[in-house]
């Protein structure tokens, strides 16, 4: 049985890591004493798959990911359970059984959706409306990626998928729908600091809340949970 999970990190453990994330959940699932899988190999692992690593710093109400049970039992009862044994600050906020064959989160993960909010003191908000809309009109958007093999440079203009923006004269918020997955990936951060950088503002980013995770089907994005229901039904879209 492979029972799919949605879960929620909020500000107490924002600055965890992914693999400290990933712990917590190996530990109360251990507690919870649920029937889950191992891994093969020399070091066996309880079997649960993640869609997207979230970056530390950033909160989240939508996290996913796949648990592989060696028996079959009721999907509130394994929600029940693991939330018994889960800390403040992270929760189950809802879960559907998936079947065993379907491919795996990672490789379905087509986009991500983040509310980020950031101070920028210099301007009124009718002129940082249009230096964004400055910045979104330019054929391209070069940033420079540095990784530990490699540095390039990327165009971000088709991993910008939809935004919505509102200016503040203090803080301003951005709803982001960008690209993410293994066919392209684009941070919130790095399309800020890029506007920033273009419209010669010194702006300083002071939450991103990732608000959903997308799957493609039938050429429209949707929840990983959905049943064939757009995303914006399930109001996580732009």
């Amino acid at each position: 049985m492979r029972i799919r999970a949605k879960i929620a990190k909020n500000e107490i453990l924002r600055f965890i890591s992914h693999l400290d994330f990933a712990g917590v959940l190996e530990k109360a699932v251990r507690r919870a004493k649920l029937p889950l899988e191992l891994s093969r190999g020399y070091t066996p692992r309880l079997k649960i798959s993640y869609a997207s690593a979230l970056a530390m710093g950033t909160t989240s109400e939508a996290e996913y990911a796949d648990f592989y049970l060696r028996e079959r039992m009721p999907v509130t009862e394994f929600v029940r359970r693991l939330n018994g044994q889960l800390p403040g600050g992270i929760k189950v906020i809802t879960a559907s059984q998936v079947a065993a064959n379907a491919p795996s989160l990672m490789a379905q993960i087509r986009a991500a959706s983040y509310w980020v909010t950031a101070e920028l003191l210099q301007s009124s908000p009718e002129q940082l409306e249009q230096e964004w809309e400055q910045f979104l009109q330019q054929d391209k958007i070069i940033i420079t990626k540095t990784t530990k093999r490699r540095t390039r440079q990327i165009d971000i203009v088709p991993l910008i998928l939809a935004t919505r923006f509102y200016p503040g004269p203090k803080s301003s918020s951005w709803d982001l729908l960008v690209a993410s997955g293994s066919a392209g990936n684009l941070r919130p951060e790095e399309l800020l600091e890029a506007f920033f950088a273009h419209s010669g503002f010194a702006g300083k980013i002071d939450r991103i809340h990732r608000t959903g995770l997308f799957i493609e089907r039938f050429g429209q994005l949707m929840s990983p949970l959905a049943r064939l229901r757009p995303a914006e039904e399930l109001g996580e879209g732009l």
